[in-house]
């Protein structure tokens, strides 16, 4: 039948507009109609939700490489140096240790090299955003997906491995110490409220100067690809200088292994590639960075926009701002520690 369709006795009329689609007031939830136009947008997934499966997989293929690494990948005959063994235990292996590390290794890796490239080689964390603190800070996204995958990644991978780390680490004495536990349990909570408190909404007002549909914000993307990812770029060297720690090389390597003569050379690149990184990216680049962030969060808590835009997590701005200063003090203690570190070396 050829014409307009007749209504039927199932369709609801609020305001004489027709409810076939749950739409009010011209918004459809399947067809989004909004002031008289159509969008075939659905509703994205939080970002939580979105980042579940790499999570959980993610703990999953950790533990079980941890434990291959301690079973099967190790030589069986490895006696560890004597300082990570007490003397009334002949049984000492430390190969749990190690695989720690090589796990550790992995996962530093992954974050350190994808902040890192989305900052400095492609350049999307600081292109593909709204230039203002609304849109660094929320982001906002398409219903193609996230506007910065990246961010949701490097957010997903946070709260793998600070997860990870934190139970694992129960177990070491040498690392279940109260500043790195705090250090762990800080960081999971960022990741993990960064994709918690994503807003999926069709917003009044968008993040950017121009008007442009948007219906997903991500929380401190800018930040996040920077503070959680960039920043473990120099965690990788010193991954690699710690694999190297715990036994003699030629017990790993085998003695007549031919990356022996070179191996010296590159624990001495990675501990001083460690030294400039970290100098650069976690003290230099955090103090601009948080700076960024304190000045962001104060145009968006004072006009009121977190609360626009996303409802009930103003108190999560907060916390990161505290976080970034806290963490920030630490990382001016470790470069401390490595400062020291380096001048007892000079001095032979």
């Amino acid at each position: 039948m050829c014409g307009p369709a007749a209504s039927s006795q199932n369709d609801l009329h609020i305001n004489g507009t027709k409810v076939n689609g749950h739409s009010i007031n011209g918004d459809s939830a399947s067809g989004h109609v909004v002031n008289g136009q159509h969008s075939s947008r659905k509703k994205q997934p939080s970002a939580l939700r979105r980042m579940a499966p790499m999570i959980l997989w993610g703990y999953a293929f950790d533990t079980l490489f941890y434990f291959f690494v301690i079973h099967a990948l190790l030589p069986r005959d490895l006696s560890p140096l004597p300082q990570y063994c007490p003397a009334d235990n002949p049984g000492c292996t430390r190969r749990d240790l190690f695989a720690f590390q090589v796990v550790s290794f992995l996962n530093l890796s992954y974050l350190g090299f994808t902040g890192f490239h989305c900052f400095f080689v492609s350049k999307r964390a600081r292109t593909i955003l709204p230039r203002t603190p609304q849109g660094r800070y929320l982001g906002h996204a398409t219903g193609k997906g996230a506007l910065l995958p990246e961010a949701d990644r490097i957010n997903a991978a946070i709260v793998l491995f600070q997860g990870w780390d934190f139970f694992v680490s129960l177990f070491f004495e040498e690392h279940c110490t109260a500043i790195m536990m705090t250090h762990h349990a800080l960081a999971f909570a960022c990741g993990f409220g960064c994709l918690y408190y994503e807003v999926s909404q069709i917003a009044n007002q968008k993040c950017t100067e121009r008007p442009r549909t948007t219906d997903v914000f991500d929380l401190s993307l800018l930040d996040i690809v920077y503070i959680g990812g960039v920043c473990e770029f120099s965690s990788i060297f010193l991954s690699i200088s710690h694999l190297f720690e715990f036994y003699s090389p030629s017990d790993i390597l085998g003695p007549s292994s031919s990356l022996l003569p070179v191996l010296p050379a590159v624990i001495t690149f990675s501990q001083a590639m460690f030294v400039i990184t970290f100098f650069l990216f976690r003290i230099v680049g955090w103090a601009l960075e948080a700076r960024r962030l304190f000045s962001d969060a104060t145009y968006l808590l004072k006009n009121g926009l977190i609360e626009r835009y996303a409802p009930g997590s103003g108190w999560f701005l907060w916390y990161l701002m505290t976080t970034a200063g806290l963490l920030g003090a630490l990382q001016v203690y470790w470069f401390g520690e490595i400062v020291q570190k380096v001048m007892e070396i000079l001095d032979g």
